[in-house]
């Protein structure tokens, strides 16, 4: 390589180039900097040239237009000529309020400035020019920007302020206007210069001149404004008034001295002297503010205030002192106030009350003061205070030595105080309470925006008392809300024990008398009053509503009070003269109630009403009223009973002299009445009390004796009826006893008897029963029979002491004897309870075992063995259920807390029931239940022969926690299912429904929900080939196919139809809806039947085969029975039953009835009858020697009890014959008409005719069936003795026998309407005969007109011997049993007889 090749050495040249750009730099920034100033001042040329464009100009427009300052005032421009930033002329412009309401337009402004000086000198104007504008009316703007400052701080100039030729709309002023004015402003360092004058119009003035100037030594002041009442000034400022203000003096800078006044409809509103010594000003005087301030700050200020103050004003800063002084406060400061930037500087108030009520005559306060220092601007203002009241009296609740003290801060518009507050003693006049509200604290902050004062988190704390609160206040119009929770702590209530309470309250306070009211929610941890405890029990609770004030009532609203023993529900009112509680709970013992109370001049009053204060005595709807009476009270008591319904009239008195006693002026149960006088004398009551009516009729005398109470009663009882809702009678009795009791013995015999004894289904013949105690120490015996031919006989005894009673039984039924192996044993325990031993009862083959406890602090328990134990025990005392088949199992019952507890395993073998004529098929019956505080558990299978037929679950949860068992079940959730496949008459036979008999297999499935108050049932129902027949109708339907369902409590059956003997048929729908059954009430029934052909009448002696529809309807306590049907066919026979027709229900009165039968069952409500029959002629009538064929139209009504019958039955021609004494007569007329507002007693019209021995013969029927008329006739004409032996004995009357001769007499006689002498009835007396009558004629029997003689031997045996007189004889036999069954016996000549067995019954 040589050298030439070598590398150049670069180093030199880069760094001499390094050095250049160091150098290079400042020129480089000069030079950016000189461009962008350059570009800025281009910029701005090309602005201000593009502003002097028609875009611009437009542009400054919009920018106008768009702008909306905090007034709410909007300006619209339409064009701008000249410089924007000199001299220019705006055109069509308009200017619009708040409200967007066009208040001014001007054609033209010219506006000549200098915009850009504002920066440097503060706003420049050379002119403003109005020309020819209209002013609309006065604008409605919003208040200014609060934090703007008081007076401005920038320079102003305005050489000229023109407006002319300003037009005034006539609607502003009334009248049309044009006014001029000018004025001139000159502010800044060291001169104010302010210059105005124009021509207004009509009375309005303007004129002002202010100039300041010190270093010229000049000050002077002067305004003259005059705005008459509906003039321009007026409107614009909204002052009504005539309004003249006036302000003048005289001097120099260094000393002016002047005066203001203000007036205002003549009236003086301002009048102040003015003072400046060298910009020290002072000013004054007086304000009257009239109607310019309302509420409090009117209050507080009075009638005129007086004002004075005095300071300097120094680049707008106010520094000086005020005083202030009005009827209501007096105020006092001193301080500075910067107007420019809005401003307080140290101002320290001093603010004292002078009007104790300024707040309201609801809020005094006095010696009320306060003193505070502002520093801040004033939307950031800090208050440092102290406040103090010497009392503060809110509408009687007095507040002592109250002090506050904190720092102020104003946020805004809102003012906040740290509450710091403290009181010495709170008064509310309350013994219980004042004690406690002694150094009390309250903290939380205040809010103040406007006249609104609130705060949200105020605390309250006293000895045992806090309280959280919020507050909401509106100052002007002096109203006062607090609200929040309290809480108190172990507050002692002498002599009755302490509470816990928490409260939610709310006070209100202004506008009014003061109130508080309270959500109040609390405990009594302890309880020192005994009565308290007896009612009300432990762990007492109560909450509820409370309201108080001012001359306001104490309110108590949905108060509630628990206890262990007691809930109680209370509203009240405690007023000055009168307090008044109304209420409703429940007790343990004594269950619900009502109450009211009230408290009067004349004393208390009240009212209790208990539902089932006693179910044991069957006590009801128990009413006791208290009021005051002369000398006590006046007692009334009323209600229901066991024995029936109760009312009394008593009083207590307490005479001023004389021990007290109570009268009782009555005091009625049932029927029976209690009165007499009872002295509490000093060793107990002495006095008789008198029972009488009702079947009562004896005393109660009580006296003290031996040191207790002495009692005698001596009660007989003749025919005693007490209504109760089981009634109670007993036929005759008497009740004897004697005894006397205190300090814990009781020394007592007694005798019982009584006869006839009925309670409900249950009837004792006789009731024998003797007692005696001594010493706590005593026995009785006791002898029961059920009814007259019941076979029921019972005997007990049995042994008392204070800690043992045993009781043994023996007895028979119904040819079983009644058995007690093991007697009942009761012996006391340990914890004041009792203990049943073992205990054996025997009865048939079957037996029952019991045994437990009750009673006592433990809970109770029992078990009960049963063993084939016959259910026929239940008729022995006359419930008559006709249940058959034996029980065996074993049922315990127990107690959780107050509520009864158990299971239950049963079988019932054979179970059956006997009608009248029919009997149950046996069915088996097994059943498991299981019962716990809250539910009820039950399952059962039902059995014939070995198969199964059915399953019954239920469940009832949700059960009550109070109230009778029963009723605790009703309301309970009900859930069960019920399943069967079997035999109808099973279960229908068990419903005693005896009018109707079902046979064949029924299907039946169904679903249960609700209560078993109101059970809401699913499921279905079906049969196929069922039977149902009545053997009161002989009504026999057969292949009845059903089908139903369960809906709710009603079982809808959608369709049923059977077959008639005949081959008719028979349909129809309905329900049956079992929805509240109960005692005397049965299920509702809906049924439609359609008929068509159907044979459903059926009996030895009547049948009837119709078509049409039928409908049964019941609301379960009676029903209606309405059809319209045609009678396709019907026969009738006379004479086949000798009782066919029913015996007329005569009001009768039994006298020397034996007292130990039973009385008559009453019978059911009656059914009314709503059908139409038509029988166009197939009724066939035979029997009695009649043979015919009617035709009818009828209507039946009225009821089961009165039936009516209207229309009428016509004999169809020729269909109409009536054979007598062998004399066959053709019925050639016959009409019965029946009327149905009338008992039926219809009225006939039949004429018939006959032949005989040469005689034309013809017997007519006229009148009403109980009173006919009956006439014969014939041709030729023979006398009616004559006619009647020729067709009674086909003789002449001189060939008649003395027997024959008799019979036609009174034949005779009955024709003529009065039964003659009666000679049969006679001829029956003097032969000593019970009973003789006349046969008729029957040739089936080869029997002629026979006489039956009837004799009675003794009160069982009757015989009856019929004869013809020739070849027909016959003997009849009747042995009564009982009252209701009888064995029969007959024996004919034609070798005929027979036995039978008669059942009778009245219903």
């Amino acid at each position: 390589m040589s050298e030439t090749d070598l590398p150049m050495d670069e180093t030199a040249p880069e760094e001499e180039r390094e050095e250049e750009k160091r150098r290079s730099l400042p020129v480089r920034v000069l030079r950016w900097i000189g461009t962008g100033l350059f570009g800025i001042v281009l910029l701005l040329a090309l602005v201000i040239g593009w502003l002097h464009t028609g875009w611009g100009r437009q542009f400054i427009v919009d920018q106008i237009s768009s702008y909306s300052p905090a007034s709410g005032l909007s300006v619209e421009v339409g064009h701008i000529e000249g410089s924007v930033l000199w001299s220019a002329s705006f055109y069509d412009v308009e200017f619009r309020d708040a409200e967007g309401k066009l208040f001014l337009e001007v054609p033209e402004i010219d506006l000549n400035w200098r915009p850009y000086k504002f920066l440097f000198s503060g706003l420049d104007v050379r002119h403003v020019v109005i020309r020819d504008g209209t002013l609309h009316s006065s604008p409605e703007l919003i208040p200014g920007d609060p934090d703007a400052p008081t007076l401005p701080n920038f320079d102003i100039r305005v050489d000229r302020l023109l407006i002319d030729n300003l037009r005034i709309d006539e609607g502003l002023v009334g009248e049309a206007r044009t006014i001029d004015f000018r004025a001139k402003a000159d502010i800044r360092d060291g001169l104010v210069y302010l210059d105005a004058d124009g021509d207004l119009g009509g009375g309005d003035r303007l004129e002002l001149l202010a100039h300041a100037e010190p270093d010229g030594d000049r000050f002077d002041l002067d305004l003259d404004y005059r705005a008459p009442a509906g003039g321009l000034l007026s409107s614009l400022t909204g002052i009504a008034e005539d309004t003249r203000l006036r302000l003048k003096g005289d001097g120099s800078w260094q000393r002016w001295d002047g005066a203001f006044v203000a007036r205002q409809n003549g009236d003086n509103l301002a009048a102040f002297k003015l003072w400046n010594r060298a910009g020290y000003y002072k000013l004054a005087g007086q304000v009257w503010p009239g109607s310019y301030v309302e509420g409090m700050t009117r209050r507080a200020l009075g009638e005129a205030v007086s004002l004075a103050a005095g300071g300097t004003l120094e680049n707008s800063i106010l520094d000086g002192a005020f005083a202030l002084r009005g009827d209501g406060v007096r105020a006092d400061a001193r301080g500075s106030v910067d107007l420019g930037n809005n401003a307080f500087d140290e101002f320290g108030i001093r603010l004292a009350l002078l009007d104790p009520a300024l707040f309201g005559d609801d809020l005094v306060l006095e010696d009320a003061r306060i003193e505070a220092t502002l520093d801040g601007p004033f939307q950031e203002l800090t208050v440092p205070h102290k406040l103090s009241v010497g009392m503060l009296d809110a509408g009687g609740t007095i507040f002592r030595q109250l002090t506050q003290q904190g720092t102020l801060r104003r946020d805004g518009e809102t003012f906040v105080l740290p509450l710091d507050l403290a009181v010495g003693r709170i008064v509310m006049g309350n013994e219980t309470i004042d004690p406690r509200l002694v150094d009390g604290r309250a903290r939380g902050t205040l809010r103040l925006t406007g006249d609104q004062l609130s705060s949200p988190d105020l605390s309250l704390a006293f000895r045992g008392l806090q309280a959280r609160l919020g507050l909401q206040a509106d100052l002007g119009r002096g109203v006062y809300a607090v609200n929040g929770p309290v809480r108190a702590r172990n507050f002692v209530l002498d002599g009755i024990g302490s509470l816990d309470a928490d409260a939610d309250i709310r006070f209100r306070l202004g506008n009014g008398p003061w109130r508080l009211q309270a959500d109040v929610d609390g405990r009594m941890p302890r309880v020192d009053n005994g009565t308290l405890t007896t009612i009300a029990g432990e762990d007492i609770r109560f909450s509820g509503k409370v309201s108080l004030g001012s001359q306001l009532p104490v309110a108590f609203e949905n108060t509630t009070i628990d206890g262990s023993k007691l809930h109680l529900e209370l509203d009240g009112v405690m007023a000055d003269d009168r307090t008044t509680l109304t209420g409703e709970g429940e007790h343990t013992e004594y269950g619900p109630f009502t109450l009211e109370a009230s408290l009067e001049e004349d004393g208390p009053h009240a009212e209790l009403v208990m539902a089932s204060p006693l179910p044991a005595a069957g006590l009801r709807d128990v009413r006791i009223a208290v009021a005051p009476a002369e000398q006590g009270y006046a007692i009334d008591t009323e209600g229901q009973s066991t024995l029936g319904p109760f009312a009394g009239k008593l009083q207590f008195l307490t005479p001023d002299e004389g021990p007290s006693r109570i009268a009782v002026e009555e005091f009625r149960v049932s029927r029976s009445n209690l009165t007499g006088d009872i002295i509490l004398a000093e060793g107990g009551a002495d006095g008789t009390l008198q029972l009488t009516g009702g079947g009562l009729d004896g005393t109660i005398g009580l006296a003290p004796r031996d040191g207790g109470q002495g009692l005698d009663l001596d009660l007989r009882m003749r025919d005693a009826n007490f209504t109760g809702t089981t009634p109670l009678t007993i036929r005759r009795g008497r009740i004897e006893a004697s005894g006397a009791f205190g300090d814990g013995a009781m020394d007592l015999t007694a005798d019982i008897n009584a006869a006839g004894v009925g309670y409900g289904q249950i009837f004792l013949g006789r009731l024998a029963a003797r007692g005696q105690m001594s010493d706590g120490e005593g026995s009785f015996d006791a002898a029961i029979n059920g009814r007259r031919g019941s076979q029921f006989a019972m005997k007990l005894t049995g042994t008392i002491a204070p800690d043992r009673i045993t009781l043994a039984a023996d007895g028979n039924y119904s040819g079983r004897d009644i058995t007690m192996p093991l007697r009942a044993v009761l012996t006391r325990t340990a914890d004041d309870g009792w203990q049943l031993q073992p205990t054996q009862l025997g009865y048939g083959n079957g037996f029952a075992l019991a045994q437990g406890r009750f009673g006592g602090t433990e809970p109770m328990q029992g078990k009960l063995s049963l063993s084939a134990m016959p259910l026929s025990l239940i008729d022995a005392a006359g419930a008559e259920l006709g249940l058959g088949g034996t029980v065996s199992g074993v049922i315990d019952i127990g107690q959780s807390g107050d509520l009864p507890v158990g299971e239950a395993r049963l079988m019932i073998d054979g179970l059956t029931r006997s009608g009248l004529v029919l009997s149950s098929r046996p069915i088996n019956l097994a059943m498991v239940g299981k019962l716990t505080p809250t539910e009820l558990q039950a399952r059962s299978v039902l059995s014939e022969n070995g198969d199964t037929r059915g399953r019954l679950q239920a469940r009832i949860s949700g059960m009550p926690a109070n109230g009778a068992l029963f009723d605790r079940l009703s309301a309970g959730n009900l859930l069960g299912q019920l399943r069967f496949e079997g035999p109808a008459d099973a279960l229908w036979r068990l419903s005693r429904l005896e009018l109707l008999d079902m046979t064949g297999t029924l299907q039946l499935a169904a679903d249960l929900r609700g209560s078993i108050a109101d059970p809401q049932v699913r499921g279905s129902l079906a049969g196929d080939a069922l039977r149902i027949q009545s053997a009161l109708t002989g009504t026999d339907v057969r292949n009845v196919r059903a089908r139903g369902r369960f809906s709710g409590s009603r079982l809808q059956l959608t369709s049923f139809a059977g077959e008639a003997p005949n081959g008719g048929r028979v349909s129809g729908s309905g329900f049956v809806d079992l929805a509240n059954m109960g005692p005397g009430q049965g299920p509702q029934i809906d049924l439609r039947i359609a008929a068509r052909d159907a044979e459903l009448v059926d009996l030895p002696g009547m049948g009837a085969t119709v078509t049409g529809p039928l409908r049964i309807v019941s609301n379960g306590m009676g029903g209606t029975i309405a059809g319209r049907l045609r009678v396709n066919e019907a026969r009738w026979r006379l004479g086949g039953e000798e009782a066919a027709a029913d015996l007329p229900n005569i009001q009768t009165r039994e006298i020397n009835l034996p007292t130990d039968i039973a009385p008559p069952r009453a019978v059911g409500a009656p059914w009314r009858f709503l059908i139409d029959a038509n029988a166009p002629g197939g009724i066939k009538v035979d029997g009695m020697g009649l043979d015919s064929f009617w035709s009818a139209d009828i209507r039946l009504r009225g009821t089961t009890d009165d039936p009516r019958i209207g229309g009428e039955a016509r004999i169809v021609p020729r269909q109409g014959f009536y054979s007598f004494a062998g004399v066959r007569f053709d019925i050639t007329r016959g009409r019965i008409d029946f009327d149905e507002s009338v008992p039926i007693d219809p009225r006939i019209d039949l004429v018939a005719e006959t032949d005989v021995n040469n005689l034309s013969v013809s017997v007519s029927v006229q009148g009403y069936a109980t009173r006919p008329e009956i006439s014969f006739n014939s041709t030729p004409s023979l006398p009616e003795e004559e006619l009647l032996a020729q067709l009674l004995f086909g003789g002449s009357i001189t060939d008649l026998s003395a027997t024959e001769a008799v019979q036609l007499g009174a034949a005779v006689a009955s024709l003529r309407g009065g039964g003659g002498m009666d000679p049969i009835n006679q001829l029956r007396s003097a032969i000593g005969l019970d009973r003789l009558r006349i046969v008729p004629s029957d040739p089936a029997l080869d029997r002629g007109t026979a006489v039956a003689l009837g004799k009675n031997f003794g009160r069982r045996f009757y015989v009856e011997i019929i004869t013809d007189g020739r070849s027909y004889n016959a003997t009849e036999v009747e042995f009564r049993l009982t009252s209701w069954i009888s064995l029969l016996a007959s024996i004919n000549s034609l070798g005929r007889g027979s036995t039978s067995i008669e059942y009778s019954r009245d219903y």
